[in-house]
């Protein structure tokens, strides 16, 4: 086997459109491929990013709200709790009205029962007097 000039000329061939495809080819696609991959990893770190950035809030959030619910629980229980006292304090105070007018009444019969009494008493013994004259005419 002889080498002649063609096999060389072929490799040489082979060699130059090697180089012209790698720097007019495949480098602009690599470099091409290597920028598109680069922002794909850029966008999704940045996605990452605010997707974390958006669970921070939505927690800061929800929080906040469990907050402003409990605060209002606690509202309501002190002003549930005011007015069972203010209910105490008017019932006591009815109570308190009613036993000085129960009293007053008891007292106000009492003395009309007294009187009553002793205009009877007179009554009987004035009945009792008529009754007496009668017997002795």
């Amino acid at each position: 086997m002889n080498p002649d000039l063609s096999v060389l000329l072929i490799v040489l061939m082979v060699w130059t459109l090697y180089f012209v495809l790698r720097k007019f080819f495949f480098d602009p696609i690599n470099c091409i491929l290597s920028q598109r991959d680069a922002a794909i990893h850029g966008t999704q770190e940045e996605a990452r990013r605010r997707l974390i950035e958006v669970d921070k809030k939505s927690k800061a959030h929800s929080d906040s709200l469990k907050e402003a619910r409990s605060e209002s629980y606690r509202q309501q229980e002190g002003l549930r709790t005011e007015a069972l006292k203010e209910r105490s304090q008017i019932l006591a105070q009815g109570r308190k009205g009613a036993e000085q007018v129960v009293g007053s009444a008891k007292q106000e019969i009492e003395e009309q029962v007294t009187i009553a009494k002793r205009t009877l008493q007179s009554e009987v013994n004035e009945i009792a007097d008529g009754i007496v004259k009668s017997i002795l005419r």
